[in-house]
């Protein structure tokens, strides 16, 4: 059982928005899912299971049912009041939980044994926790087979209760950790941000909200050194936020694993609670690890090339804004370039142009491209495209700096062997 609402929390800078269940009314709602154990050990979701809630300390009953994945619930539970929740199916033992007080763990699941399908009263649960019984309603002594079953019920009862106390206590813990990290971020204080970020991936580790703003913590860390790295000319600070953009990819990658493999176990229970919309983040956090590969290829950043190449086109497939779109397919062209596919990355980046003339970003990435290529022959148009571009950008883009500096050297080179149309771009700065 993992948290309805808590992945929907806001991410990066976005103030925490925490989901709080009210007592409306003085009552609460309860939940829980409801599963058969197979054969084969695995288990399987029970439709139209009847959960039965017999208050005791005074007599009232409640009912639900649950849907296709499982799931049962009832918003009109007293707030106050001990409970014994008692499940029946067809096909199955019955089975119940004693001494639950809903406002206190209002998420209860079930793990039934095939059986006869029949239900148990409140006399009859009241019978069977004065003299233990395997969960029917038959009398007499229970047989070796009912009491293994019997021993199996009451262990997963224990594994359940321990396992929504600690829900609860995360259910209180996480969204303060969240938090904290926002606000740390918001107040520029990297450090901080990525260590509470940390606490929550210990605390939680399927819980991709926080490998999404660890990342995004990475990368603006990383662009401040860097920044004022190149402003510096610090080979040491440039490096160490390089170290930054390497590891918010990896925090990224991890964002979206986590993510897929999170949904991908509630797609069970894809019809979820009423009034609770299921919403789709896959898309975001594709864009976030696509924007940590942007700038780790535009600076130079040593990541898996093929990773990145994949991730990129990935989020190129699935993006629907042309503007986006766009944008990352100048990427594409990095990641190639960055992987030594010469050839690919200038094909890729004279498409962007054909398109879109004034991309930044594709005619850095191209001139770099052509001034790499190994024939030299192409090294000429690299330079008045770097050229191009240190015109161009935007006095705060430090790649302006390094286009400057390229185009320098390229000048020289061509100068000093105008004639060698075989040596490399790099041969002719020996020169």
């Amino acid at each position: 059982m993992r948290f309805k609402n808590f992945y929907r929390l806001a991410v990066a800078a976005c103030l925490l928005a925490a989901s709080v269940v009210t007592a409306s009314a003085q009552v609460v709602t309860a939940s829980g899912k409801v599963m058969l154990k197979q054969a084969d050990g695995t288990t399987v979701p029970v439709k139209d299971a009847v959960v039965k809630f017999y208050r005791t300390d005074i007599k009232q009953e409640f009912n639900a049912k649950s849907d296709k994945g499982g799931r049962y619930v009832n918003a009109g539970i007293p707030l106050v009041g001990t409970f014994t929740i008692a499940v029946s199916a067809p096909g199955a033992r019955p089975d119940f939980i004693p001494n639950v007080k809903i406002s206190a763990r209002s998420e209860n699941d079930f793990v039934l044994v095939p059986g006869d399908g029949s239900a148990l009263t409140h006399d009859q649960i009241k019978q069977a926790m004065a003299a233990p019984r395997a969960g029917n309603t038959g009398g007499g002594e229970m047989s070796a087979e009912d009491k293994k079953k019997l021993a199996e019920q009451q262990a997963e009862i224990a594994r359940i209760t321990e396992q929504n106390k600690k829900v609860e206590e995360l259910n209180v813990k996480l969204p303060e950790i969240l938090k904290s990290g926002n606000d740390a971020f918001t107040a520029k204080n990297y450090d901080a941000a990525l260590g509470f970020y940390d606490q929550g991936i210990a605390a939680d580790p399927e819980q991709a909200v926080f490998y999404r703003n660890k990342a995004t913590v990475l990368r603006a860390r990383g662009v401040e050194r860097y920044n004022a790295a190149v402003k510096a000319k610090d080979t040491a600070a440039k490096e160490a936020a390089k170290e930054d953009f390497k590891a918010a990819t990896e925090a990224n990658e991890k964002a979206v694993s986590t993510y897929r493999e999170f949904t991908s176990k509630r797609q069970v229970n894809a019809a979820a609670t009423p009034g609770q919309p299921q919403q789709n983040d896959d898309l975001s956090n594709m864009e976030q690890r696509y924007e940590s590969y942007r700038i780790a290829l535009q600076t130079g950043t040593a990541v898996e090339t093929e990773t990145a190449t994949k991730a990129i086109q990935e989020y190129i497939n699935a993006e629907t804004d042309p503007a986006k779109k766009t944008k990352a397919q100048a990427s594409l062209g990095d990641a190639l370039f960055q992987g030594g596919k010469i050839d690919e990355s200038i094909a890729a980046y004279r498409q962007i142009l054909t398109q879109n003339p004034d991309n930044l970003d594709a005619i850095y990435g191209l001139g770099l491209a052509l001034a790499s290529d190994p024939t030299g022959e192409k090294t000429a148009e690299g330079r008045d495209m770097l050229e191009q571009f240190a015109q161009k950008a935007p006095a705060n883009d430090p790649r302006k700096q390094i286009a400057a500096e390229a185009v320098a050297d390229l000048k020289e080179a061509l100068k000093a062997k105008p004639a060698d149309k075989t040596s490399t771009g790099t041969k002719r700065r020996k020169g």
